[in-house]
């Protein structure tokens, strides 16, 4: 059997997915949206996703609506909760971009320490959603965004962590609750 979740390498599904894996096959994918549009291509396999799933390029595609409404296709295998990898806001001082690139799953992460910071004006970021905190990371180096949310553990092996335009704002641990379905 088949296990579906969210990649790259070292995105936190990943890791959830190997916490729980015992004889499935570990299959990863660029978004979770191309697992949940094309449920018919998974039949009998499983899929792991975080209640914090939100889409990026599907307003109304999120863990709620999929649970909701896919009721008759998806079926509950069992649930658990692990911490995520540490979060780092990370602020580039020197940017190029007045853009804060991110997984839409921390988009409230985000919002919170704009408000909390007076930037969420006309002078604060505007927001680019990406498919997943690595490639968030990888679009944040490259395009010399002004903010982004990551794995804490994947930047500091980046030669960028040591350079100082790169100011970690605020650090977060939240916990994750996770859901294996059995696709049907």
């Amino acid at each position: 059997m088949k296990l579906h979740t969210l990649g790259p390498k070292g995105t936190d599904s990943e890791l959830a997915a190997q916490h729980y894996l015992t004889h499935q096959k570990l299959i990863l994918h660029q978004s979770f949206e191309e697992i949940l549009l094309h449920l018919d291509d998974y039949i009998g396999e499983q899929i792991i996703m975080p209640v914090a799933f939100k889409s990026n390029t599907v307003p109304e595609l999120n863990w709620t609506d999929v649970n909701y409404l896919q009721w008759e296709r998806l079926d509950i295998v069992t649930t658990f909760s692990l911490p995520l990898m540490t979060l780092s806001l990370i602020e580039n001082t020197e940017f190029d971009r007045n853009v804060a690139v991110i997984h839409a799953a921390t988009e409230g992460l985000l919002r919170h320490y704009l408000r909390t910071h007076n930037l969420d004006n006309a002078w604060g970021p505007s927001l680019r959603f990406v498919s997943s905190k690595p490639v968030a990371m990888s679009d944040f180096i490259n395009d010399q965004n002004r903010f982004t949310i990551v794995s804490e553990t994947q930047f500091i092996k980046l030669p960028e962590s040591e350079d100082p335009k790169y100011s970690v704002r605020q650090q977060l641990k939240p916990s994750m609750i996770w859901v294996v379905y059995q696709i049907k």
